[in-house]
């Protein structure tokens, strides 16, 4: 068999940069083809971990929604703000954030967490990837329906801008997708970066304006500008409540997008031979 046909599962041993980069496009075309199987292990992941309960992964909803009721009703209170402008607004922040945040915590233990898995089976490390997305973007499904009740009760008709939607969560999630690519091999090489990251992201939650709204700080515009987490929510958010985000969002947003992804399938290319001993 020539080294061109071989498996692409592990690493020919190839040492230089383009080698290595088409072992890891091969990866991920592989992956991709098996999508029925992590399409099979996301979703089976989200049941088992609800087994034998009444609500299953509705229990996901019914927790945040409680959460978004109790937080809308104080700080609407705390801020002045009225109760219908204030609730969409958290609610949709939320959900986002519980979206993101879950990408970015999570995916520092993809590998580590399917260590065996990672080790015993033969497949493409790039399904474990896919798994994980998957099964965050089944998260945030259940949570949407909060921003459909919410919507519904206050009379929310955000009309033909809600179309931006879309793109804007095939950008988020595809932002979550590079993310773990780097973060879910760093991780399972240097264990104490799962518990960084969980600080880090719990700071910049404070930082982000998901229980505040910006226009109460227009003389930190320069802060706010400069969170590339406020771009990315904004560009779901504002469709939602009937607005359309600045085109300065959009272009942060995608030029995040494309340095990240090089990033990420550099770093990839670049680790992916050692994934199986560092899980």
């Amino acid at each position: 068999m020539a080294l061109t046909d071989a498996p692409v599962f592990v690493s020919t041993g190839h040492s230089d940069r383009k080698a290595r980069m088409r072992e890891c496009v091969a990866d991920f075309s592989k992956g991709l083809g098996m999508r029925e199987l992590w399409l099979f292990l996301g979703w089976r992941d989200v049941r088992k971990h609800y087994q034998r309960s009444v609500l299953g992964p509705f229990w996901l909803t019914l927790s945040m929604g409680l959460m978004v009721l109790g937080l809308g009703i104080l700080y609407s209170q705390i801020f002045g703000q009225a109760i219908h402008d204030y609730l969409p607004f958290l609610a949709i922040g939320f959900i986002i954030w519980g979206l993101i945040s879950g990408l970015i915590i999570g995916a520092c233990d993809v590998y580590s967490g399917a260590a065996a898995s990672v080790r015993q089976v033969r497949m493409p490390l790039s399904i474990y990837v896919f798994q994980f997305v998957w099964r965050q973007f089944i998260t945030f499904a259940h949570n949407f329906i909060i921003y459909i009740v919410v919507a519904i009760f206050f009379g929310l008709s955000p009309g033909l801008n809600v179309l931006m939607f879309l793109p804007a969560l095939v950008l988020v999630v595809l932002n979550g997708f590079f993310v773990t690519m780097i973060l879910a091999p760093l991780c399972a090489r240097f264990r104490d970066i799962p518990m960084i990251v969980q600080s880090v992201v719990q700071i910049v939650f404070f930082m982000t304006p998901i229980l505040w709204d910006p226009k109460l700080v227009p003389q930190r515009a320069v802060f706010l500008q400069a969170n590339p987490f406020y771009h990315f929510i904004e560009i779901i958010r504002a469709p939602l409540l009937g607005r359309v985000a600045s085109l300065e969002n959009w272009t942060i947003c995608l030029g995040l997008t494309a340095v990240l992804g090089f990033l990420a399938f550099h770093f990839f290319a670049r680790y992916r031979p050692r994934i199986a001993y560092w899980a």
